[in-house]
């Protein structure tokens, strides 16, 4: 479309174009270019324009459609996203917490719904949260939930994409992406915030990601009551000890217990798989997270569609080859685990691999007649 006269059917054309591709942002966009030049050229029209306009511009409609007053910051150089948005945020049935993890997140959203009489107090609901623990053990996912339950979008800090290669462009970015969670209602989350609150005495470390963590402490400091910041790390270690104080709430998630991830196969995969081979499930992926387990039961159920077997077999096979790569000590450990859940010697020594007269010596079946 060129020139200072627009046809108004060549713009109906690609606003439909732009509302069928869900490209809403370039559809507003259309409609406050084009509509005063249609104004024009339709006097009659003026009062239905008038309205659309007004409706177009307004901050309600701006915030349904994530229209924000400045696009999503992207690096200088690549021009890809520092963020990642989730506004539609789906959850596997799966995900599950203990107890105390449950009660904090819970704690946060219940103090948002209570925020004007925390105010009243002189008290402001959560802003900060760090979260703290292995991988796979739900801190994104806990993220996630909290936007969910609180109606925000999520943000998330895309770090491959923040951390530039040249000097002092890691900084601006982080600061752009602080800026732009800051400007709206959101949760922002940090993963991996060891990469970028380091300790400021690692000798290793230039200076400018030292000086990024102290731009990090005020942005926590001053962090809005609307929104909520949400910082994951899988080494607590090597944060900076000033972080610690920052945050108004530390979540720790432990790895999960036996019991934990045997709850989880038992949902996963219900009564398709055997008792032996569900307890073999559980103990050999235990030491991992939910998230291990998740992907590799997901993966087993994808086999035994592929491969026209059941999900037992599917899941035995995949097990055999994870177990196959384990310790001597540790596949003896199994073989006991298995043996007190009531499993067959046959089924022991197959997925294991270890000999019969080798689990006879370590007390695992039926001892052999002298």
């Amino acid at each position: 479309m060129t020139g200072r006269n627009r046809d108004p059917d060549e713009s109906f054309v690609h606003l439909a174009r732009y509302v069928a591709q869900g490209a809403t942002r370039e559809a507003v966009a259309l409609i406050r270019r084009d509509l005063p030049q249609i104004g024009r050229i339709r006097p009659d029209l003026d009062e239905p324009i008038r309205v659309a306009l007004a409706a177009a511009t307004s901050p309600t409609f701006a915030r349904a459609v994530n229209m924000s007053a400045a696009p999503p910051p992207a690096d200088r150089d690549s021009r890809l996203d520092l963020v990642k948005e989730e506004r539609e945020i789906t959850l596997p049935p799966e995900v599950q917490w203990p107890q105390p993890i449950a009660d904090a997140l819970e704690g946060v959203v219940l103090e948002r719904a209570k925020a004007n009489e925390l105010l009243a107090l002189g008290v402001a609901p959560t802003r900060s949260l760090l979260l703290v623990g292995p991988p796979g053990v739900g801190k994104t996912q806990a993220a996630r939930w909290l936007a969910k339950e609180l109606g925000r979008p999520l943000l998330t800090l895309d770090l491959a994409t923040v951390m530039s290669s040249f000097l002092g462009r890691t900084g601006n970015n982080i600061r752009a992406v602080l800026d732009y969670a800051r400007s709206q209602d959101s949760v922002l989350l940090l993963d991996e915030f060891d990469a970028i609150a380091k300790r400021r005495d690692d000798a290793s470390d230039i200076g400018e990601l030292k000086r990024l963590v102290t731009v990090l402490l005020q942005a926590i400091d001053e962090w809005p009551a609307s929104g909520v910041l949400v910082a994951a790390t899988n080494h607590p270690e090597l944060l900076d000890p000033a972080v610690w104080r920052r945050f108004e709430r530390v979540v720790t998630f432990p790895a999960p217990s036996a019991g934990e991830l045997s709850d989880l196969v038992e949902r996963l995969v219900g009564n398709q798989v055997d008792k032996s081979t569900r307890a073999l499930a559980a103990a050999a992926l235990q030491g991992g997270g939910f998230a291990d387990l998740v992907k590799e039961i997901n993966a087993a159920k994808r086999d035994s569609i592929v491969r026209a077997i059941t999900l037992q077999e599917s899941l035995e096979l995949r097990l055999q080859v994870h177990i196959a790569h384990q310790s001597r000590p540790r596949k003896i450990a199994l073989a006991k685990k298995l043996a007190t859940q009531g499993a067959t010697q046959r089924f022991i020594q197959t997925m294991t691999g270890i000999a019969r007269d080798t689990l006879r010596t370590h007390g695992i079946g039926p001892t052999r007649k002298q």
